[in-house]
């Protein structure tokens, strides 16, 4: 691929865009219970311990996810210091790299044109533009799939052509470093998943040309990239970490274990009404039958990889909505594939398209502008509420301007506008006006509307954990599971050996205050009791605060009071 001086302007103007887009308010809501705090704790404990090699969670090991991530957050947080924004940088970085990447593979698959349509629907769908602003692992994880993938399709289809050539090629090599390296992001899934989306590929499509030297290369690549952590962990701290986190790797697959189970068909409507305006196009493009063998050939690979991911990760029963986010990116090929052929004038867009356009229209254009409304009326919205913990948590005094409509309506008008631009057949000027309020939209509310969501969720432990920073005391937390006190609080490693024994500070020999937070709804006879050393601070929006006063404070103050009052005497 040759690559001229506009391809490079191109690629400045888009990068700009996407650098403005994911970069602005990055720090101005807090890090999120569970798995952006949890990701940004664990990058903060690597820097207080100096253990880099494990993955820690309240300084005892956590085998959920390898450390290349909490790398990237370190870094951050090196340069930025230990905050919000630090730990969403990372991902916001990728971002751009990832439109960058999303431009020039659409350049040397088709031509300019797709590269900018491409790259543009990635900028103006919903979901992956709010995941760059965010401190979770997956845009990250995807970005290299993509990377991996993208080098398995250019030489595959390399390979169909010219059998000689694709055996000095470099791209096996490259597509097992890519996905080396996001194996050594999230775990092993990377090579589970491009396994699965290339052998069906192949099976249905090309079944008889296994190029199965490229592939022993790419096992090479591969397996020198992951030893790089898997390889000295081992020989550093011995095999059972290892082995630790790859059992649990695997019971992912089979058991419910990050308590979010959900319906066989929640990740269909998860992309369905979040990539909005992506999915309005993505089946269309399924059943285009145009272009030469090139572009035929990524549609057909866009087509599996979309499947792929989605039946997988439906299966899995564990179903979190980032867990489909690699469905973007066939889903912006197909997208980019049907617009194409709009502007060409081979399509049109169909009642199936606006069937999607309207329900997107809905989520993210009527409902928000809605959010005055609602809140303006929390007292009958309360009442229809089951949930005792999400009644309390509507009560928190939360300071709203009543302006916050205006974004949603602003964003509502722009995309009618926009449907009108559509059906007018002004391809560019939807793309471009899509674009420019998508990302008016989510960071006007990442701004504005989520700090002030944020607070009705975790505002009061947030508060009451930031306020324990820096000091010498103990955090319990009874009847849920948060790790906020650990990033909030700064907590630091435990010097006590009996630091993490819930029943010695419930009610042993403390040497340090313990400061405890339970829900208020889970306050019973069976906590009363096992708490009872504990006095209460006070209750806030559906949380109640505790303090047990350390036993050699206690007698170290009852002795300066008799001191004095011997002095006094």
């Amino acid at each position: 691929m040759i690559i001229h001086h506009i391809n490079i302007r191109d690629a400045a103007i888009l990068g700009l865009i996407a650098l403005i887009g994911f970069i602005l308010f990055l720090g101005a809501p807090p890090l999120f219970d569970w798995d952006e705090i949890n990701f940004a704790e664990a990058a903060r404990e690597m820097i207080v311990s100096g253990n880099y090699l494990q993955v820690q969670i309240n300084y005892e090991p956590f085998y959920e996810k390898p450390p290349l991530f909490f790398w990237l957050q370190v870094l951050s947080m090196k340069i930025f210091g230990v905050n919000e924004f630090a730990a969403r940088f990372p991902n916001a970085i990728i971002g751009v790299f990832t439109v960058l990447a999303l431009y020039f593979n659409g350049l040397y698959f088709r031509d300019r044109f797709f590269g900018y349509i491409l790259s543009g629907f990635y900028l103006g769908t919903m979901l992956p533009v709010i995941y760059f602003k965010t401190g979770i692992i997956d845009p990250t994880f995807n970005f290299f799939i993509f990377l991996g993938l993208m080098q398995i399709l250019r030489f595959d289809f390399l390979h169909q052509r010219d059998r000689e050539k694709a055996r000095k090629d470099s791209g096996p090599w490259g597509a097992g470093f890519w996905i080396g390296v996001a194996t050594l992001t999230k775990g092993p899934v990377a090579l589970l998943v491009t396994g699965f989306i290339y052998l069906i590929y192949k099976i249905i499509f090309d079944r008889s040309r296994f190029p199965w030297l490229a592939i022993f290369t790419f096992l090479i690549a591969w397996v020198i990239v992951v030893a790089g952590w898997y390889g000295i962990e081992t020989v550093v701290h011995g095999p059972s970490f290892i082995h630790s986190f790859i059992t649990y790797q695997l019971e992912l697959f089979n058991q419910n274990v990050a308590g979010h189970e959900q319906p066989f068909y929640y990740h269909f409507f998860v992309f369905l009404l979040g990539c909005f305006p992506m999915s309005a196009f993505v089946f269309r493009g399924m059943f285009l039958r145009t272009g030469i063998e090139q572009e035929r050939m990524v549609r057909r690979f866009m087509i599996v990889w979309f499947w792929v991911v989605l039946i997988l990760f439906s299966i899995v029963r564990t179903k979190i909505v980032h867990y489909s986010s690699l469905l973007y990116f066939p889903g912006a090929f197909l997208a980019a594939d049907f617009f194409y052929e709009l502007k060409k004038g081979n399509q049109t867009v169909k009642w199936d398209s606006y069937v999607l356009l309207a329900l997107g229209i809905i989520v993210w254009g009527i409902l928000p502008t809605s959010i005055n409304y609602a809140q303006t009326h929390l007292p009958e919205i309360i009442d229809l509420i089951k949930d005792p913990f999400t009644k309390a948590n509507l009560t928190a005094e939360i300071e709203w301007s009543g302006f916050e409509w205006m974004i949603g309506a602003f964003f509502l008008a722009g995309i009618l506008v926009n449907l009108f631009l559509l059906i007018r057949k002004k391809w560019n000027m939807y793309l471009y006006l899509q674009v420019a309020l998508t990302i008016f939209f989510v960071n006007a509310q990442f701004k504005v509307t989520v700090p002030k969501v944020a607070q009705y969720t975790q505002g009061a432990p947030l508060e009451f954990f930031s306020g324990l920073a820096g000091k010498d005391v103990y955090i319990l937390i009874s009847g849920y599971k948060s790790y906020l006190p650990y990033f909030y609080a700064k907590v630091l490693p435990p010097e006590n050996e009996n630091s993490n024994d819930y029943q010695w500070l419930a009610q042993g020999e403390i040497d340090k205050d313990v400061y405890l937070v339970v829900k208020e709804h889970k306050i019973n006879d069976t906590f009363k009791k096992r708490f009872r050393n504990f006095e209460e601070l006070y209750r806030s929006a559906g949380f109640v605060f505790f303090v047990r006063k350390s036993n050699a404070i206690l007698r170290a103050n009852n002795s300066i009071k008799q001191k004095a009052f011997a002095g006094g005497s």
